[in-house]
């Protein structure tokens, strides 16, 4: 089967378009986003991590966008001149959108990853305290619901975190923490067994690097000691991303913002999506054991219940993406047909 796949912009084209902000805004559709009161007084912060793609990272910046949020983007170090330079051509036409103050050279698996999201919270909270939850995204996941849909979604939650908290001895992946790695021309190398034991007598969890965070937990992160003191801990441990929320958030003695207190492994997870290889349906493709959605995934994809998907390549089945991005737009114009 042949997939429509169109002739995209590239990122040298980005930064000739919104060099005219007003072009930019007006033919991208950024000014005509109808916003009920229940949104307005309630903003949410967002941060994107990208490193290649202009296109994929401007669409999904529009799908999220509301004058009233907040928006921080990590463009990794080690990308192209011009996606730096695009984003921020972008971001200058916006007052409530920005480039991370510092930036990360992103390694795999690396405790550079979690830095950058931590970088983002620090300066989301320096722009304003009036957001209410912040959501970390990289720019191959999508929104499977729209802001006001979010909104009463963080509502409900009142203040309380979503953050995935794994036990299973099968799926914790242990040989990531019990030993200690070190950078090695931007691979991890593992040194040798890790002998201290976590700050506080925590005990370790693990979860995903994508979570729904309340603003309170934010704070916690960045000026608490016992977050600071866990997060040394994990300084040399193999994909900390992993095992940084998770910890926080399922330990009563760490006493974080928003954490839940019983067994994580009987809460349901609703930030992200992901298909898996050996657990989920994948009707487009499986790269490294997690399905790239294509066009035979959107109807499994409107009827989850979760917030946000991963992931989507946009040169793969370029429909797929194409119509969910409709989807959403269609909800957001239309909430009582779709709802």
């Amino acid at each position: 089967m042949k997939y429509y796949s169109p002739i995209r912009l590239l990122d040298k084209d980005f930064i000739n378009i919104a060099t005219n902000c007003s072009n930019f805004l007006e033919t991208f559709g950024y000014n005509i986003y109808p916003i009920t009161d229940e949104e307005r007084h309630f903003p949410i912060a967002f941060s994107i991590l990208t490193f290649k793609d202009a296109d994929q990272t401007e669409r999904l910046l529009h799908s999220i966008y509301r004058p009233q949020n907040f928006y921080c983007i990590h463009v990794d170090n080690s990308s192209s001149s011009y996606l730096h330079e695009a984003l921020l051509v972008i971001a200058k036409c916006f007052k409530n959108v920005f480039i991370v103050s510092k930036t990360e050279n992103i390694i795999y698996k690396h405790i550079s990853r979690l830095k950058a999201d931590i970088n983002c919270m620090s300066d989301l909270l320096m722009k304003s305290q009036k957001w209410k939850y912040f959501i970390n995204l990289p720019h191959q996941q999508f929104p499977l619901k729209t802001n006001l849909e979010l909104v009463k979604i963080l509502k409900i939650y009142n203040g309380a975190n979503d953050i995935e908290g794994i036990t299973s001895p099968k799926r914790m992946v242990s040989e990531r923490y019990m030993y200690s790695y070190k950078n090695v021309n931007n691979s991890l190398v593992r040194i040798g067994l890790k002998n201290d034991t976590l700050p506080y007598n925590a005990s370790i969890f693990k979860g995903s690097a994508y979570g729904i965070f309340s603003q309170k937990f934010v704070q916690y992160v960045l000026f608490d000691k016992r977050a600071k003191d866990v997060l040394e801990y994990m300084e040399d441990i193999m994909s900390p991303d992993e095992y940084y929320w998770a910890t926080l958030n399922h330990n009563e003695i760490l006493k974080a913002p928003g954490r839940f207190t019983d067994n994580p492994e009987k809460k349901s997870w609703l930030a992200v999506y992901a298909a898996w290889d050996g657990t989920n349906q994948c009707q487009g493709k499986f790269v490294r054991d997690i399905c790239i959605f294509g066009v035979g995934d959107l109807k499994e994809l409107v009827s989850r219940k979760e917030l946000f998907a991963n992931k989507f390549y946009l040169d793969f089945q370029y429909l797929g993406l194409k119509c969910l991005e409709e989807y959403i737009n269609n909800k957001t114009f239309n909430p009582m047909r779709f709802g």
